[in-house]
């Protein structure tokens, strides 16, 4: 509306000069040599405005004679870089679809009307992937690094291809130079802190987590669990270089930012048993047992009582798991107690409370042992020998990441290289493979399930018990 106001405005300015010229003409008289010129005003404008234009128009005329040539070239460079980018964008498209004939051909187009720009390298390197041809993308990556504006992707593009061939020192190389390009990207500060993990730089892992934090790269909680994993690197670093000192130092540090990390809580028991004060490894066990139970921790509390009499253990062992008292961990650790004071009794009632919220193959093989034990009764033992054969099997460390067990903890996974991902989980209980059906197969299995000794029952009074459902167990023992 405003422009189309003006608009009016200048056309009314306009036609009111020239009506005020028209009323008002005026004369000019030019004289020059021998001639006389005579004319008004208007038409002296006029001439000047025509003359101007004439002017402005040969003007025009030569500059485009003159810069003709190059302005066609210029033309047809703009229309080839145009064709070009246009193949680049469609063989990026293409790459990202996993077309890789495609990507291939659209990159030797990019590549010619663009004369090898940056962006074409990375499509090269990428369509080169997509074919399967590693060393030609390699190749592609190293050309990358010659460019600044593309020595970034180039790093990172080296790293992936280091991360695959497992090569993990040329990787924390690469990393490095990424950092100090970009320290402010997170993939780069969450890569370097893996690597330097692995290769036990501990330092400046810290120092790596420090910005990591500072940059809020990771979550507050998360940055407090590396750090512990860091603290408790060191420790081991520390006791396996003849420094106990440091090393119960630094696995102190782990335990109070991480207090559910079992592997801090058992390296610091550890340290205090061989260091003579078995009292602090009670305590540090004590602790780590109210938060997180574990049989590893069970182990190094009945090392850290070995000088005591059977029954005294077993009142160390009681006095310990009072802080968890009904966890299966806490009963199989008090069974195992009871059975060796010969505690006939507590044993078979710890049991019962294991097996009624686990009924793994470890606890079935203690029946089995309090059986021989509390009466001699090998037949007894031998059933549940056999039941704990058919039981799950026992927890141990699982990778969360690819399913890869383990007999002890580790901070990255043998089997994928995770970090920090092993939990203590019940494992997937192997699968039975069904026999094939015949009438001999079927006389042949029905004379083998008459040889198979049926599952046990618990004595004194647990045949009862064992028909409980597991609430109404719990129910009975509270």
């Amino acid at each position: 509306m405003t422009r189309l106001f003006l608009f009016c405005l200048g056309i009314a300015a306009v036609a009111f000069v020239t009506v005020w010229v028209a009323d008002h003409p005026g004369q000019v008289v030019l004289d020059w040599k021998a001639y006389r010129i005579e004319t008004s005003v208007a038409v002296l404008v006029g001439a000047v405005a025509l003359a101007a234009a004439l002017s402005i128009a040969l003007f025009e005329a030569v500059r485009m004679i003159w810069h003709g040539p190059a302005g066609f070239r210029a033309a047809r460079r703009r229309r080839r870089e145009q064709r070009g980018y246009r193949a680049l964008t469609l063989g990026l498209v293409a790459a990202a679809a996993g077309d890789a004939r495609g990507a291939r051909r659209l990159s030797r187009r990019a590549d010619s009307l663009l004369g090898e720009p940056p962006l074409t390298l990375l499509l090269s390197a990428q369509a080169a992937q997509l074919e399967g041809d590693e060393h030609a993308a390699k190749g592609y990556f190293e050309a990358m690094l010659a460019r600044p504006e593309t020595e970034f992707l180039g790093l990172r593009g080296l790293l992936v291809d280091a991360t695959k061939t497992g090569d993990r020192k040329r990787a924390l190389e690469l990393v490095k130079k990424a950092y100090r390009l970009r320290p402010h990207t997170p993939w780069v500060l969450t890569t370097l802190l893996e690597l330097q993990i692995q290769a036990n730089q501990w330092i400046d892992a810290e120092a790596t987590l420090q910005a990591a934090l500072k940059h809020r790269v990771l979550d507050r909680a998360v940055g407090t669990r590396h750090r512990a994993l860091v603290m408790l690197g060191r420790a081991q670093a520390a006791k396996a270089a003849g420094n106990p000192d440091e090393a119960r130092r630094f696995a102190r540090r782990a335990r109070e930012l991480a207090a559910d990390l079992v592997p801090a809580a058992a390296l610091a028991a550890e340290l205090e048993i061989e260091a003579g004060q078995p009292s602090r490894a009670r305590r540090i066990l004590a602790e780590a047992w109210e938060s997180a139970p574990h049989p590893e921790l069970g182990v190094l509390l009945l090392d850290a009582v070995a000088d005591s009499t059977p029954a005294e253990r077993a009142g160390h062992v009681g006095k310990t798991v009072a802080h968890n008292p009904d966890h299966v961990e806490s009963h199989l650790l008090l069974a195992r107690a009871s059975l060796d004071a010969r505690l006939w009794g507590q044993a078979r009632r710890h049991l019962d409370a294991a097996a009624a919220t686990r009924s793994s193959a470890g606890i079935f093989r203690l029946m089995a042992d309090l059986e021989e034990g509390e009466s001699g009764d090998r037949e007894a033992g031998r059933r549940w020998l056999i039941e704990a054969s058919r039981a799950a099997p026992d927890p141990v460390w699982v990778c969360d990441a690819c399913g890869a067990q383990a007999a002890s903890w580790a901070m990255h996974c043998a089997a994928c290289g995770a970090f920090d991902r092993f939990e203590w989980l019940s494992p997937p209980a192997p699968r039975a493979v069904a026999a094939p059906r015949s009438d001999e197969g079927d006389s042949d299995a029905d004379a083998k399930a008459e040889t198979i000794p049926k599952k046990p029952r618990l004595r004194r009074g647990a045949a009862k018990q064992a028909e409980e459902t597991p609430a109404e167990r719990a129910a009975r023992m509270t």
